[in-house]
């Protein structure tokens, strides 16, 4: 009967623990809603086969099927064509008691009970008349016991044997569906890992056979973790069901996609199917996520940059064709993100450098380790020093010094960035503060990343800076990349108007590089414009060159805005910069970075122009 909980008492649970380990059927009365039924309750076990042994019985058991008879309609069905005759169906065991009864004896009728055991009773109630079966009250109650019996057994096998192909049908059903569930993806439902690696295992196989290159994608999500801690887990999971069916809807149905865990998917491509290299499907995906997503919560579309990595070819198993690809995709990340790498054995080496770099890096900080060199800033119109760029370098302990471009993308990865960029602050303004208290003013300009800016704590670092140091604010000059601006152009002009507040300014460092505009930049508080090196080198030999840089003086001349050239390595080039306006220039001509003590020994005290051709200390290496 539908809508009955069979293990709604203790009695009926004790039944049903009874049927599991007896491995028969129990069939006892059950009142509901003040109507007696009879239940029966029948096991069913792994294999449709009932086990030997206790043991076995309780490990193969999946479930039991409970269905509910009404007797009073199967005793009527049985009297059917015996008048006068009547049936009583009797329990009684301790204080359970139930009675079903049909029919209608008539006077003079003859009763006989006969003994079902397990506390179960018939009794029939009959005319005993001579001759023939009714003459004798045994055989008439034999008689009418059996055709109840027959009915009642013959309904019963009806209900076990129909229960027993329900219950098999359900159970492949269900094992159907954890298998499913066990190999793919609860949130996209894609394969999951599992059902991957079994996937690659089959390519792997497939293309040996054929003497065909498979390929495997490993694709990340870049910065999805700022989804996450912005928007909420929510919308992140939200997200990752638009990454998947748009990653989905780029393939072909001869290629697989699975999600790996986490912002994580990977795509294989069968080589005997492969129509086009890995190279232009990863294109294809790059591509596809450029288009924004409209996520609800989100104030505005979100853009989602994703990193591939590629691994092609045969493998001796599936962990190492996706340990390459993964190691691929490593090296897209530290490249840039938003685009592919192939891998080739050389990567395994550069990844295991980054690898003890970054556990080196841990350290280092509390290390005492990180030191700041100066790169002098000059007018362009007298060749004065009007200020310095704060440059971060690492004295590794075994390795030496290391350039910036090998640890800081290390640093933002991992996100050490943040503490150790409100270091650099802090040391940069303390050591500017006390070049001011030796009658030297100048400027001191400090990088700051855009992992730094995704955070309102570089309001607070800045704060904390100045109010440490004593330098005044309008001495300090943020710099951010042209591409930092673009990450969250909103939440950035925010951060960067509150700096701006302090009293800081702000410059756009290697401008003409990125993708910001006019109206970009009108968002912004900035206060310099910092001319990208690939110009400045190119000014003399490309005339496009020396078309944009006039471009970006008059843009800065428009905003009001200051103009600097970065990277200035010739004579020929700075005339030309001087030609075009450019306000201020830096670069190996003019002063390679320098330490702090070389520096004061060399410009300060007091700070006197540049003599071309003089002595400036290679002991750096260039920005």
């Amino acid at each position: 009967m539908d809508g009955i909980d069979y293990c709604d008492s203790n009695a009926t649970k004790a039944l049903f623990l009874f049927a599991r380990d007896s491995g028969n059927g129990v069939y006892v009365p059950y009142v509901t809603q003040k109507v007696a039924y009879l239940l029966i309750d029948t096991p069913v076990y792994r294999g449709a086969v009932m086990p030997t042994t206790l043991a076995t019985r309780r490990e193969a058991f999946l479930g039991a099927i409970g269905m509910t008879v009404y007797p009073g309609l199967v005793l009527d069905r049985a009297l059917q064509g015996h008048r006068g005759t009547a049936v009583t169906f009797s329990y009684h065991a301790g204080s359970s008691t139930a009675v079903f009864s049909s029919g209608t004896a008539l006077k003079g009728a003859v009763s006989t009970m006969i003994n079902l055991h397990n506390g179960w009773t018939v009794t029939t109630f009959a005319l005993v008349a001579g001759g023939a079966v009714f003459s004798n009250a045994s055989a008439l109650a034999l008689l009418i016991t059996g055709i109840t019996l027959s009915l009642l057994l013959a309904i019963l096998f009806f209900v076990l044997t129909t229960s027993r192909a329900r219950a098999l049908r359900l159970v492949g059903e269900r094992t159907g569906e954890l298998r499913h569930q066990a190999l793919h993806d609860s949130l996209t439902g894609l394969p999951n890992r599992a059902l991957i690696m079994d996937r690659i295992e089959q390519l792997l196989v497939r293309n040996r056979r054929h003497g065909t290159l498979g390929a495997a994608l490993f694709i990340d999500l870049d910065d999805f973790k700022d989804v996450n801690d912005t928007l909420g887990h929510a919308a992140g999971d939200r997200l990752l069901v638009s990454v998947a069916a748009r990653l989905e809807g780029a393939l072909r149905d001869a290629d697989t996609i699975g999600r790996m865990g986490g912002d994580e998917f990977v795509v294989l491509i069968d080589g005997a199917s492969l129509q086009v290299a890995p190279e232009l499907v990863a294109e294809r995906l790059l591509d596809v996520m450029r288009r924004p997503f409209d996520l609800d919560g989100a104030t505005l579309p979100l853009i989602v940059n994703v990193s591939v990595g590629i691994a092609i070819g045969d493998r001796t198993s599936p962990g190492d064709l996706l340990r390459d690809a993964d190691v691929a995709l490593y090296e897209a990340k530290a490249s840039g993100k938003n685009r592919y790498e192939v891998f080739h054995p050389e990567m395994q080496t550069e990844v295991s450098r980054r690898t003890e770099l970054e556990f080196a890096l841990r350290s280092a900080l509390e290390g005492d380790q990180f030191r700041l060199v100066y790169q002098p800033i000059y007018n362009l119109d007298d060749l004065t020093v009007v200020g310095v760029e704060a440059l971060l370098r690492w004295e590794h302990p075994t390795q030496g010094l290391l350039q910036p471009d090998e640890f800081i993308p290390i640093l933002e990865q991992t996100g050490q960035i943040r503490e150790v960029g409100h270091w650099v602050l802090t040391t940069a303004c303390t050591q500017m503060a006390q070049w001011h208290n030796q009658g030297n003013a100048m400027d001191i300009s400090v990088n700051v990343s855009g992992r730094q800016l995704d955070s309102d704590d570089i309001i607070n670092h800045v704060r904390d800076a100045l109010n440490v140091s004593g330098l005044a604010a309008t001495s300090l000059i943020i710099e951010v990349t042209e591409t930092a601006l673009m990450r969250n152009t909103t939440a950035t002009a925010v951060r960067l108007a509150a700096i701006k507040e302090l009293g800081a300014k702000i410059a756009v460092d290697d401008f003409g590089t990125g993708y910001s505009s006019l109206a970009y930049l009108r968002q912004f508080p900035v206060d310099c414009l910092k001319i990208d090196r690939m110009f400045t080198n190119a000014i003399t030999t490309s005339p496009e060159s020396k078309a944009l840089i006039g471009t970006l003086v008059q843009l800065g001349k428009d905003l009001g805005l200051r103009t600097l050239a970065e990277g200035v390595e010739t004579t020929d080039e700075m005339d030309l910069l001087r030609d075009q306006h450019v306000d201020e220039a830096q670069g190996f001509l003019l002063a390679r970075p320098l330490d702090a003590e070389t520096f004061e020994a060399q410009l300060l005290a007091p700070i006197r122009p540049i003599v071309l051709g003089g002595p400036t200390p290679d002991v750096t290496p260039r920005k």
